[in-house]
């Protein structure tokens, strides 16, 4: 069953918007926006990585970076959005993802301006900060940001070792607390996971042309993957320890990288989130590939 964008999008966030209010006050392109909305994790963190925290007038509850953000009032989730707050505070802009770019119709209906965060693949990601960037009055700010992600990026692709590219899988979703591992999400070749994976000179086990993919154990047993990297976030996980996470990788003992221990974790929000922390993230992944390290926190 193929782990879409729309379902990974319900299973992350609560859905459905139930009110509807007056439309706001039209603002004009020109105008440097003051008050901005972020209503994706991702473009809180590319607002403050542009040194524009100070213009973030809300956020959603999952906005946790960094942590000045979290001082910020909330305005619901990713898609359960108060919109008589959203009106009350009057943006001049409002951040959406790709992920609820629904939202935009009808925020551009109450008379404010949307700018979508894309999310799918690092250049997007890199054309998402620019496009924040322009938005807010800031794009030398935000061309350095780029050309500092992108460097760094290349000085991490040039510290991988030469070999064999091994066979890499990422669990993207599951319950940390499930020992038996029955419903597991992992990355597939449309998702931005694909590229950090070939950025670290590996392949993608799930070679398929999809986002994300819900496998069994048995589908586990035919990826075959040489290196698992399990992501275990926190938002709404159970605090697992390093050693009970590693039993249940073990308990599939034909599952080759569970028999060779060569499963690590990955804890932090930081690995879900497509943003201006990608070179943090890559660098864990070549860590866990190449250096053999089996739990990395960011």
């Amino acid at each position: 069953m193929e782990y879409s964008r729309k379902f990974l999008t319900a299973a992350l966030f609560a859905a459905g918007i139930a009110l509807a209010v007056p439309a706001g006050r039209a603002h004009g392109a020109a105008d440097a926006p003051a008050r901005v909305l972020s209503i994706t994790p991702a473009a809180t963190e590319i607002l403050y990585s542009l040194g524009l925290g100070d213009r973030v007038a809300a956020v959603t509850r999952y906005c946790n970076w960094p942590p000045e953000a979290k001082s910020k009032p909330v305005i619901g989730d990713m898609m359960n959005v108060n919109l008589e707050m959203l009106a009350a505070l009057d943006p001049d802009l409002v951040l959406i993802s790709n992920l609820n770019e629904h939202l935009s119709a009808r925020i551009k209906a109450m008379g404010y301006k949307t700018v979508v965060v894309y999310q799918d693949n690092f250049d997007q990601i890199c054309k998402s900060i620019l496009d924040v960037g322009e938005a807010c009055g800031v794009s030398d700010a935000a061309r350095a940001k780029v050309g500092e992600l992108r460097g760094a990026v290349e000085a991490l692709k040039g510290s991988v070792p030469s070999g064999t590219p091994p066979r890499v899988l990422i669990v993207v979703g599951r319950d940390p607390a499930d020992d038996e591992l029955k419903r597991l999400y992992v990355a597939g070749a449309q998702s931005f996971y694909d590229d950090l994976i070939r950025e670290s000179g590996a392949v993608n086990a799930l070679d398929s042309d999809v986002q994300y993919l819900q496998v069994s154990r048995e589908g586990l047993l035919r990826l075959e993957p040489d290196v698992i990297i399990d992501l275990i976030g926190e938002h709404g996980t159970a605090d697992v320890s390093t050693e009970r996470i590693q039993g249940q990788w073990s308990s599939i003992p034909d599952l080759r990288a569970a028999a060779e221990k060569n499963v690590s974790i990955v804890r932090g929000d930081f690995s879900l989130r497509p943003g201006p922390r990608y070179p943090l993230l890559l660098d864990a992944f070549i860590r866990a590939i190449w250096g053999g390290e089996r739990e990395i926190t960011g």
